[in-house]
């Protein structure tokens, strides 16, 4: 058996995650391959200091040891991100939660929880593929209605960063009984690793609740996966391992507004 490992990545958490996950699922799949966790060392977005890189290592609970043997070292693994669903079966996720939570105390927040991302995603940004994973308030306005009314007792939590004129509008022109039920947790642009709303409390409620509705976006993605209840997941997604939604997701498609797709 060959030990493998994922490294080699400096850009922001969920696609670095992503890329270990993916690691972990090929091996899981593959006899002949073991997954050896290189932890994280650097990540972008205001979290790059060695403090900040523990901080992440310590949430995860993804097991490791010092200088391991290493035979096989990938940025990520490429059939894995073709072809997730291949790979992401019940008894991995479950394996994948399992290593989640084994540092945790597990809890189901009863609540719908949305991820809204911006910062480094805004409709004017043409590189890397940004401005496609763009979704402006007036999507939401749209989406969030249509997934609320199926859970008429849960609050509804916005996670993103900004101000909250950034997102007003959504809650002015939700429906009343949509709006009163709205929560906004909003991290900061500048230093998101020193706030109250920051990216891994985010994550933490993005896996525990009863209902996600993901962003385009690899944090998205990957809290998804741990996600153990519905998880809602917009198409369009054009950024690498993050196009296709698991078996056991729902869609929802950018032209929400004019059919039930939800």
């Amino acid at each position: 058996m060959r030990n493998l490992t994922i490294k080699g990545k400096t850009d922001g958490f969920g696609c670095q995650l992503n890329a270990k996950l993916s690691g972990i699922a090929f091996c899981f799949d593959n006899n002949r391959y073991k997954y050896v966790h290189t932890p994280f060392t650097t990540v972008s977005h205001g979290w790059g200091s060695r403090e900040n890189a523990k901080r992440i290592n310590d949430f995860l609970g993804i097991p490791y040891r010092h200088n391991p043997r290493v035979n096989v070292s990938h940025r990520f693994m490429k059939q894995v991100f073709d072809n997730p669903n291949k790979f992401y079966t019940d008894e991995l996720l479950y394996h994948l939660r399992d290593m989640f939570w084994s540092n945790k105390k597990y809890e189901e927040l009863e609540q719908i929880t949305i991820h809204i991302r911006r910062g480094d995603i805004q409709p004017h940004r043409h590189d890397g593929g940004r401005r496609h994973r763009y979704q402006s308030n007036g999507w939401y306005i749209r989406a969030i209605p249509k997934v609320a009314k199926h859970y008429p007792d849960y609050p509804i939590v916005i996670h993103s960063e900004g101000k909250m004129e950034e997102f007003q509008s959504i809650k002015d022109r939700c429906p009343k009984n949509i709006s009163e039920r709205m929560i906004f947790k909003l991290g900061k642009e500048s230093d998101p690793s020193g706030c109250e709303n920051d990216m891994l409390s985010s994550f933490y409620e993005m896996v525990a609740s009863r209902v996600f509705v993901q962003s385009k976006s690899g944090l998205s993605y990957c809290a998804g996966i741990f996600n153990a209840h519905m998880v809602y997941m917009p198409l369009g997604n054009t950024a690498r391992g993050q196009k296709k939604k698991l078996w056991n997701w729902k869609e929802i498609n950018d032209s929400i507004a004019w059919g039930d797709h939800v």
